[in-house]
């Protein structure tokens, strides 16, 4: 909808970028609304030789600061992922950050 103000960004982790469900339309949908949809991959490894732009390592306090919304009162932040991963990097790090428990939904 074009009409629709909504922003999204979407920080997606993965083991190597073989592993990046749905990649193609991912990245077209980033381009056809640059203006409001920002993605952003990390990987744990790449494979040698190949090239990539993205983040390399596990999501920590300072990724999620560079690439999600700052905590404020219209933010909402949608988690999943295994458990572990969420619950000693992601959740933490936005508690770091000053996002509100009530704003933060996992599944």
């Amino acid at each position: 909808n074009s009409k629709d103000p909504t922003e999204l960004r979407l920080l997606y982790a993965n083991q190597s970028p073989d592993d990046i469900l749905a990649r193609e339309q991912l990245e077209k949908m980033a381009k056809e609304h640059a203006d409001r949809f920002k993605l952003w991959y990390t990987v744990d490894r790449v494979p040698e030789g190949k090239e990539w732009n993205y983040s390399v390592g596990f999501i920590g306090e300072a990724m999620l600061q560079e690439r999600l919304f700052a905590p404020d009162k219209d933010t909402v932040t949608f988690m999943c992922g295994p458990p572990p991963m969420l619950q000693y990097a992601c959740w933490p790090n936005l508690k770091k950050l000053g996002h509100a428990e009530e704003s933060v939904f996992t599944f």
